[in-house]
């Protein structure tokens, strides 16, 4: 008897009708059919909004929601943004151990960036079996005249402009770790770069007064020390016979403590005599 009593009130028809000084609209509804209106209601509005979600831009703008090419984007500039700062490492470990030759820190050899990978601030390791092609391909390499004139010879082809006027008062010698020579400086004159390059150090040292650092083509470095002045900073492209320093500006002190422009060439890390490729 209750059911039933239940089952009239929702089915039981109320009359709702709504009208204003001109029309009237009337329609016949029960509480049971208001609900599942409501429902139906609900559940269209909410497959229309997945539906936009979905399939259109919108959702991208919604917080927390990515799509699967907006994560892989991301992922791709991560992984591109951690390979330029290992890339950058490596740079600045050349270039540091570039300046440790110039400030005449005694090391081996310059290294090239690509064997200067480290992991936690020590050098990998290397194994057993790479040591030993290590040493095997030094020990061929090292009777190798052949690749050892084929480098030389491409380096005399190049035009080196001489870097200043003077005469060389002390030469080049590799057994007393002098590895440039030594130009008497004459009052007036100035500093020529070599050959087009780039600067990679201008610097100043108690020692050595100022002084850069060119990287030219072919793996060539030239260094000028004992500079009165520099007219080039670090970054700045040069072209051959420009005029990247002075020797003019000296005090009397200064050209009686240095009196001579000390040049140096080193190419893949090995010092060369620059008068095999210079005509002093």
């Amino acid at each position: 008897m209750g059911k039933n009593k239940i089952k009239k009130s929702l089915t039981r028809k109320y009359r709702l009708t709504i009208h204003d000084e001109n029309k009237l609209l009337g329609f016949n509804v029960s509480p049971l059919g208001l609900v599942i209106s409501l429902a139906l209601s609900f559940l269209i509005v909410a497959g229309v909004l997945y539906l936009i979600v979905v399939f259109t831009p919108v959702g991208e703008y919604l917080p927390g929601h990515v799509n699967e090419k907006a994560r892989e984007q991301l992922i791709q500039e991560v992984l591109r943004v951690d390979s330029l700062k290992n890339e950058i490492d490596k740079q600045d470990k050349y270039l540091a151990n570039i300046k440790a030759i110039m400030s005449g820190v005694e090391v081996d050899s310059i290294l090239p960036p690509d064997t200067l990978t480290t992991k936690e601030g020590l050098p990998i390791e290397t194994t057993e079996r790479e040591a030993k092609f290590a040493d095997e391909f030094e020990q061929k390499e090292k009777f190798n005249l052949t690749s050892q004139a084929a480098a030389v010879s491409a380096l005399q082809e190049l035009h080196l402009f001489r870097p200043t006027q003077g005469m060389i008062v002390k030469k080049f010698d590799s057994n007393l770790k002098h590895y440039g020579v030594d130009i008497a400086e004459s009052p007036g004159e100035s500093v020529l770069a070599i050959l087009d390059g780039t600067v990679i150090m201008s610097d100043y040292t108690a020692n050595d007064g100022y002084m850069l650092v060119i990287q030219h083509k072919q793996n060539l470095t030239s260094v000028y020390r004992n500079c009165s002045t520099v007219l080039k900073k670090t970054g700045d492209r040069v072209t051959s016979g420009e005029v990247i320093a002075s020797l003019d500006e000296a005090t009397e002190e200064e050209q009686r403590k240095k009196p001579y422009l000390h040049f140096e060439l080193w190419h893949r890390g090995e010092p060369l005599n620059p008068e095999i490729y210079i005509a002093f």
